[in-house]
């Protein structure tokens, strides 16, 4: 039966309300229901021929046609009740009484019950064979047992849906099965398919989107079933007619036997199909796509079988979702590594702009773009190939930066007076940093020609069409090559997201330029305060040996006394070396900040350095009788250093805490041996530092007391010189204090050298013995794995013992006091975290190293094991040479302490 098309009303087509067609497609049988009495209000006229009763059915009470031996009453009145209240369709099974139904026209049905308009409304469909039935769940449980588990093996969306369509056109019989997706303009294209020989491939195509109508899709959204087994089955209207009888039309969305539109069963008609059965694919209310069934013979679905595929269908949506997010987070994974590897190269000297200009080529291909630019006032960077800049700007004026977070498109030609400024640039991503400011990053694409193949013909529609042309059901299906040309590749989400996040990394680049200059003017303000204090400081501090050197002059010229004048040459050599000491202060501190300070490097040994710092500030330790408390330990410890100035280093914060700290002090010098370094911490419990000095204690000209009675000279260039001379030593130093007379304590850290790069023979170093670590306790439910690491382990010269639960391990821990532990997490008395906690309390666990290990690797693994407390987490299958290493590492940790 050929659509009649001049007889449609193609101004009002497109709203076509296909939810009310008040018609049934005839292959199944229709029953409406007033809700409270059940009585029969409105059927399918093909009831007529299932029931031949000689009365009215209108008006008899539904259940009475039923054989209540086999049916149920008040289950089906529950499943309606359900059915109402969650908005759906629920399955139930109907038999007749025997008297009612055409002989040999079987009393059984299968049936869905669902509420529309005040009514009941019951769909029957004869019921299925047994072989048909159990078929459809035998698929449909292989899917669920043997393809959804491999879920993570299948490396793309295309690969996951051509299991599911292989998978329903084994259930359906149908010819082919494609998997339709949706793209964000309604167009759709078709990503798998599964087919006879003989019938034309549709895999690859891409669809417009008039050939699926709005309310179409709308619809597809709440039913997510669909058969049309015969295009030409007559359709069965439902009686009483609304003309006749003035009800309101039913709303059919739930049904499964809903009349299509004519335009739609012609449309099947014109790809030369018979019958067409289509599943929805839904998630989050949003419609993904559909899996199209087709056959170019009338093909019928029991009713049971395309129920089982609804259930698969909701099981294939959330499927291809996780899929396609698992994919796009692998993308995002890949992107935030490579990212994250580049922003750790960003340091105060190593800002991002330079960054991006000396990685151009691995920044580009992380976004997959030919330019970028970062556009400031003050600074503009560009890489790849960028358009005139002028351009761009005018991109960014016409933002509205209020509404919009960025300007994306992959069409910029039509969008500009002249080509030639965008330099082969077609697409754009535009963000904004600082609105007020004009501060934005921009991305860009080149041209990106390719092939989409479209079914149809050639401009068959454009947006000049009318309505007619536009909804006249597709005639043609032939399928044509269309060359794209003019546009990039697409920005999406994911590197939206990205450009977004390097957008951060440059808005605080241009935060911190903004904070430096801020800085930059106000450390020229505290220079030039400084420079004036430290004038009047320095001239202090000059007149202070000065004047009784110039008495003394003058005594020696009045005076001739012997005495007197040994007294006044005493005090001028005095005077004299105090002006010394400043001078070369001064010139120490110019010479390193000029770079000038050579040092004389070789191994030293930190302990004579320290004691050499003791004679040089004994009288300033003596004359104020502080106690001084050393702690050194007997083995000799070795750094790189020139001794003059090492020595230099210790003698100026030891004087500086016997000139901080009142008369009778302590003054303690801590040196401990760590594993790559040596720290030297001088500890007094004098003034103290105040807070808000202590972050610049080190600046130049900077004293705790500037006019106090410790201060008792200087100039306040010690300490910075002590820094500048660590720093050159590759070492740091810091300073803490709780507070103002609650002492100081400054900590120098210099590199360690091994026993082995000082060149001392062995006879120069103390008789020190190293302990060796080699019992491991191995603790796993699994005999199988204990019994192969114990044999592993043994073979490298471990001695072991072995738990295959948490009660045994503590009870063997104590006895055996293991060097190291090896704990499964997974256990059943106690997990690996509680039994690291059991285990921890007992004395014998002080030096016992810690390791889990489990068949989980995740992040949240690492960070829980690293929490509780284990030195390293592993993942099963345990990596031989990874515990080597970490055993290794872990023995020269215990050795060297």
């Amino acid at each position: 039966m050929e659509l009649d098309i001049d007889r449609l009303d193609f101004d009002h087509c497109e709203d076509e309300p296909i939810h009310t067609p008040e018609s049934v497609q005839s292959y199944g049988y229709f029953f409406a229901m007033n809700e409270q009495e059940q009585n029969i209000a409105i059927i399918s006229e093909n009831v007529l021929s299932l029931l031949p009763i000689e009365e009215e059915l209108i008006g008899w009470n539904f259940f009475d046609l039923l054989d209540e031996g086999e049916v149920d009453r008040e289950f089906i009145l529950e499943t309606f009740d359900r059915a109402k209240e969650k908005e759906t369709r629920l399955p139930i099974r109907i038999k007749f009484k025997e008297e009612y139904v055409i002989p040999d026209m079987g009393s059984d049905f299968l049936a869905v019950i669902y509420y529309s308009s005040g009514h009941i409304v019951i769909e029957l469909e004869p019921a299925t064979k047994f072989r048909e039935v159990y078929s459809a769940e035998h698929y449909v449980k292989m899917y669920a047992t043997r393809t959804a588990p491999r879920f993570q093996q299948f490396e793309s969306l295309a690969d996951m849906a051509e299991r599911m369509v292989e998978t329903i056109r084994y259930i359906t019989g149908m010819e082919r099965v494609v998997l339709y997706r949706f793209n964000d303009d309604a167009s759709g294209v078709v990503i798998a398919e599964a087919k006879v020989d003989e019938i034309e491939s549709y895999l690859g195509v891409n669809y417009p989107a008039s050939d699926i109508p709005a309310q179409a899709r709308e619809l597809y959204k709440k039913n997510w079933i669909r058969l049309t087994p015969d295009v030409n089955l007559k359709p069965a209207r439902l009686l009483p007619a609304v003309e006749e009888s003035g009800r309101p039309k039913l709303d059919l969305t739930h049904s499964l036997l809903r009349t299509m539109s004519p335009i739609h069963r012609q449309y099947i008609r014109n790809q030369g199909l018979c019958a067409s059965f289509s599943m929805s694919l839904v998630t989050h209310d949003n419609l993904w796509g559909l899996i199209s069934c087709h056959c170019r013979k009338p093909t019928y679905i029991p009713q049971d079988v395309r129920l089982q595929c609804e259930n698969l269908s909701q099981l294939f949506s959330w499927h291809l979702y996780a899929k396609e997010e698992e994919l796009h987070l692998n993308q995002r994974n890949r992107t935030e590594d490579a990212i994250r590897t580049m922003l750790d190269k960003v340091s105060a000297n190593n800002p991002i702009v330079d960054i991006f200009s000396e990685h151009e080529e691995d920044i580009l291909k992380i976004m997959d773009s030919e330019g970028f630019v970062f556009f400031s006032e003050g600074k503009t960077v560009s890489i790849g190939t960028v358009p005139e800049i002028s351009v761009v700007q005018e991109f960014y004026d016409a933002l509205d930066t209020e509404k919009n977070r960025y300007y994306v498109t992959d069409q910029l030609v039509d969008k500009v007076s002249e080509e030639s400024l965008l330099n082969g640039i077609v697409g754009i991503l535009l963000i904004p940093l600082l609105g007020q400011r004009n501060y934005f990053t921009a991305w860009f694409r080149k041209e990106h020609k390719r092939e989409q193949k479209w079914v149809g013909l050639p401009n068959e529609r454009s947006d000049a069409s009318t309505k007619r042309e536009k909804l006249t059901p597709r005639a043609s299906f032939d399928i044509h090559v269309k060359k794209i040309t003019g546009q990039s590749k697409k920005f999406t989400e994911i590197d939206i997201d990205m450009a977004i996040r390097f957008n951060r990394v440059f808005l605080a680049y241009v935060l911190e330029v903004q904070e430096k200059m801020r800085q930059d003017l106000l450390a020229l303000e505290e220079q030039d305060r400084h420079r004036n204090e430290f004038l009047a400081t320095l001239a202090h501090e000059l007149r202070n040996p000065l004047t009784p050197i110039k008495t003394g002059i003058d005594i020696l010229e009045r005076n001739d006394d012997e005495n007197i004048r040994n007294t006044v040459n005493s005090t001028i050599r005095r005077q004299v070396k105090n002006l010394t000491k400043l001078i070369d202060d001064l010139m120490d501190i110019s010479r390193v900040n000029k770079g000038k300070i050579k040092l004389d490097l070789q191994p030293v040994m930190i302990q004579e350095t320290i004691g050499s710092a003791l004679e040089i500030s004994e009288n300033a330790l003596t004359s104020k009788q502080h106690e001084s408390v050393i702690h050194m330990p007997e083995e000799p410890l070795w750094v790189r250093g020139d001794p003059t100035r090492l020595s230099q280093v210790f003698s100026n914060l030891l004087n500086n805490a016997a000139k901080y700290t009142e008369n009778g002090g302590e003054i303690s010098i801590a040196v401990e041996k760590r594993k790559s370094d040596i720290s030297v911490k001088i500890i007094d419990n004098g003034l103290g530092i105040p807070p808000h000095k202590l972050q610049r204690i080190f600046n130049m000209f900077t004293q705790v007391e500037e006019h106090g009675p410790h201060s008792n000279g200087g100039l306040g260039i010690g300490l910075a010189l002590v820094k500048k001379l660590v720093e050159l030593h590759d070492g740091s130093v810091v300073a803490r204090s709780g507070g103002l007379d609650k002492g100081s304590e400054f900590e120098v850290i210099l590199p360690r050298l091994q026993k082995s790069e000082t060149g001392r023979p062995e006879s120069d170093s103390s008789s020190y013995k190293r302990s060796v670590k080699k019992k491991i306790l191995i603790v796993d439910d699994n005999p199988d794995i204990i019994q192969m690491y114990e044999m592993l382990l043994q073979t490298m010269g471990y001695e072991t013992q072995t738990a295959q639960n948490g009660r045994q391990a503590i009870a063997i821990f104590p006895g055996f006091k293991p060097d190291f532990a090896l704990l499964d997490i997974g256990m059943n008395d106690m997990n690996g975290y509680e039994l690291r906690q059991a285990l921890a309390k007992f004395p014998e666990a002080v030096n016992t190293v810690f390791f889990s290990q489990s068949g989980w690797g995740n992040k949240t693994d690492f960070a829980q094991s690293k929490a509780s407390g284990f030195r390293k987490h592993f993942v099963k299958p345990l990596d031989l040479k990874k515990l080597q290493q970490e055993l290794a590492q872990y023995q020269d940790w215990v050795e060297e302490e």
